[in-house]
């Protein structure tokens, strides 16, 4: 029998409650088919100088009689405890019940049935829930339930019906010295009939908007109700009331701890005039009725009423002394009513839970990542939405959403959307997903490579307010329209993300401070500096390697296949590096590249910094630079050098675009073997050097390929005649590009043939 169930139980749990030194005796006060009762006489250990009153000066006793209740399920359920019908309410950590139900002590800052739970053997939960009960009835009658150096504990609202979300930390901004009130819009959701009261058979929750207004008569839609068959849907308002200054002047503390024990309109008042927001309630509550006279509503509907209680130092886990109070009354506006509120101060008011609305601020605390800086997020594809709603629930600013495609119903298999709606922009659907996590970002759809050309457009892309813009589309366009952007044109600091090898590798770039190394630099040395035969497989991959297809071309065809398992695990590690770079990176540009093991999923990533390239002017071509890799560079140095008396050389390996019109070099070859060098004069040599060009360039899946030659001078002077002739005949004998780069002990020239130079 369930009754024979339980007192089985009730005669255990007084077993092992009765073996802790703080429980005097116990004893079993009924068992029901329901439910059990026990009894438990606690010891409290007050100070010394409270012992001869037998309690303290707050009403704890130094024995205190505690009723456990086994519920049903019991042990599956955690036992609920009550204390003494005149046991203090106005103390911290007791859960929000009406004045005549039998007060229950908050034990612990979380679920007390996972606690229950987590000892195994019923007698450890048993043991250790008593034990939380002494300790807790001790701390109540030492006033050390609020502890003022971890901040002040707000009123309980533990597992109440009702719900409001709500923007708290700008709510708290509303309050100033001299008291007031403002209404915002809000939606929210009902549930029960309509017949129910709140807190007896009906509930709310409120979602309250960052949209204020006034309650004028011209609005007719600040409540619409649209009922459902189980609930009803509408739009409310929400009103954010704070304290009045005292007649000094001086700011009004409320530092006396009150229980939440509102549960009626009057009841509401009175605790409002005890936080001194008692005018600017009746102020906002007459305001309603004149609002509501000669209106009808078929349904209730729900209004939030929030009250700002200034505590004498900051909360629990904020830095701000307001505390918010939410509450949610019904307005019945029936037709023929004689008041708004028919039961007067007798209307039923029910306490809510507040929670936060989603937000940058506690999407970053939630998930304790660090505070960045904003990012524009340039592609809202495959790799762009994932980056994008890591970071944004990370509690990152997204400033900027730019993509010119629609979102079609095979990116879904990737894409961190699941719009099913008709095409739209990328952008506007990645936008829409972004303000639910509290975002305002802008959208841009227009085409990149031209936009960023355009000084009005690109103000609008690469903006003030955002501290990094990400390239993800994986368009050789975007990136060469990024780098070629002066460095006074570009506001933000650029990085690239891309995947390549059906998602079994990907990359992080971020550019130097001053816009070097540029992106299209750091590509050219990531290709030149892999140095692993699995990365340089998968990044060479001639079927699904970055160079052939990439994710988020801009175009309509499926891109490379891969699961979104593996799309979403590479992103999160590009996102999470990339948080680290806006957290410690330096001034330097940045490459970070991750691969995973061969047949398995495995992921290993590298990082390494990457000094500003040397920015050359190629002597005779206007316009034109050569870019030379600060590795490079050292390594001609120490060429140099192993050759003190006489000129070396060897051949520059690196890439070429018209469109930059650049040279970037990021590798050599060495010297053929015969080659001739001199005092005066170095002749490259040819033994084996086709060769060598030719493996170079299979090597890096034929992004990389001979741009020049360079030699040494062993003074400060720069090209000769003999170099311009070499320049000539280097031209003459292959296609562009053919730059001649001299180092000398301080310096560097570059020399290149065009038609009509004849050198100097």
């Amino acid at each position: 029998m369930p009754g024979e169930s339980l007192r089985a139980h009730a005669e255990h749990f007084l077993a092992v409650a009765t073996r802790h030194p703080g429980c005097r005796a116990g004893r079993i006060i009924d068992a029901i088919k329901t439910s059990a009762t026990v009894e438990l006489d606690i010891d409290v250990e007050l100070p010394l100088h409270m012992k001869p009153d037998g309690q303290s000066p707050n009403g704890v006793r130094n024995a205190e009689t505690v009723q456990v209740v086994l519920g049903p399920s019991y042990p599956w359920s955690s036992p609920a405890f009550y204390l003494r019908t005149d046991f203090p309410r106005d103390l911290p950590h007791i859960q929000p019940d009406a004045t005549d139900t039998l007060p229950r002590p908050c034990l612990l800052d979380g679920s007390q049935r996972e606690f229950f739970f987590q000892f195994g053997m019923v007698e450890g939960g048993i043991f250790h829930l008593v034990d939380q009960l002494v300790i807790w009835l001790q701390h109540a009658a030492e006033g050390t339930l609020i502890n003022r150096e971890q901040g002040w504990e707000p009123t309980l609202r533990r597992d109440l019906a009702n719900l409001m979300a709500i923007d708290a930390e700008s709510c708290r901004t509303l309050v100033d010295r001299s008291g007031g009130h403002r209404i915002f819009r809000a939606g929210y959701i009902r549930l029960g009939a309509v017949d129910n009261r709140l807190s007896s058979g009906a509930a709310a929750m409120l979602h309250v908007s960052a949209e204020r207004t006034r309650l004028k008569r011209a609005d007719n839609d600040l409540f619409i109700t649209r009922p459902g068959a189980e609930s009803t849907l509408g739009s409310t308002v929400c009103c954010v009331v704070w304290p009045d200054k005292l007649p000094s002047g001086e700011q009004f503390i409320a530092d006396t701890y009150l229980p939440e024990t509102v549960t009626t309109l009057g009841a509401l008042q009175n605790r409002a005039n005890e936080l001194r927001c008692g005018q600017n309630l009746r102020g906002m509550l007459e305001a309603l009725e004149r609002y509501f006279r000669g209106r009808a509503l078929e349904t209730p509907v729900p209004i939030g009423i929030v009250l700002c209680a200034r505590r004498p130092f900051h909360l629990i886990g904020s830095a701000s002394d307001i505390e918010l109070l939410p509450y949610i009354v019904e307005v019945r506006a029936t037709r023929g009513r004689n008041a708004l509120f028919a039961s007067g101060s007798d209307e039923p008011v029910a306490p809510a839970t507040q929670l936060d609305v989603a937000n940058p601020a506690l999407l970053r605390n939630v998930s304790g990542a660090p505070e960045t800086g904003s990012v524009a997020m340039l592609g809202c594809g495959s790799v762009g939405s994932k980056m994008a709603v890591h970071l944004a629930r990370s509690g990152a600013s997204i400033t900027i959403a730019s993509d010119q495609d629609l979102l079609m119903p095979h990116n879904l298999a990737r894409h961190a959307l699941t719009y099913c709606g008709p095409p739209r922009y990328k952008a506007d659907a990645l936008a829409d997903e972004l303000v639910r996590l509290g975002q305002e970002p802008q959208v841009h759809k227009g085409d990149l490579v031209q936009d960023l050309q355009s000084v009005g457009r690109r103000r609008g892309i690469l903006t003030k307010q955002s501290t990094y813009a990400v390239n993800t589309t994986a368009s050789l366009g975007v990136r060469e329209a990024l780098s070629l952007l002066a460095p006074q044109d570009v506001e933000p600091r650029l990085a690239e993300a891309a995947l390549f090898g059906r998602g079994n590798g990907g990359f992080l770039l971020v550019e130097g401070k001053a816009h070097n190394p540029t992106l299209c630099d750091l590509v050219a040395e990531l290709y030149a500096t892999v140095d692993e035969n699995r990365l340089r497989s998968l990044l060479c991959d001639p079927e699904h390697g970055l160079s052939e297809v990439q994710i988020g071309q801009g175009c309509s065809s499926l891109t490379m296949p891969m699961t979104d398992m593996r799309l979403s695990a590479m992103t999160a590690a590009l996102t999470e590096t990339l948080v680290e770079v806006m957290q410690h990176g330096d001034g330097n540009g940045e490459i970070a590249v991750g691969h995973t093991a061969e047949n398995a999923p495995d992921t290993g990533w590298s990082r390494r910094s990457v000094a500003p390239f040397h920015v050359i002017p190629i002597q005779s071509t206007p316009g034109w630079t050569m870019r030379v890799s600060q590795r490079v560079l050292d390594q001609m140095r120490a060429e140099a050098k192993r050759w003190p008396a006489s000129e070396t050389g060897g051949v520059l390996i690196g890439k070429c675009s018209v469109r930059l019109k650049a040279v970037t070099v990021v590798d050599l070859l060495p010297a053929p073997p015969d080659s001739v060098r001199s005092e005066t004069l170095f002749t490259l040599g040819t033994n084996g050097l086709k060769q060598a060009i030719i493996a170079r360039h299979r090597a890096t899946g034929g992004a990389l390929f001979d741009v020049g030659t360079w030699h040494s001078h062993l003074d400060d002077h720069g090209p000769s005649a003999r170099d311009w002739e070499t320049a000539r005949e280097l031209g003459s004998g292959r296609p562009p590009p053919s730059v001649l780069l001299i180092v000398t002990p301080e310096r560097l020239h570059a020399i290149m043939h065009a038609e009509g130079n004849c050198g100097p």
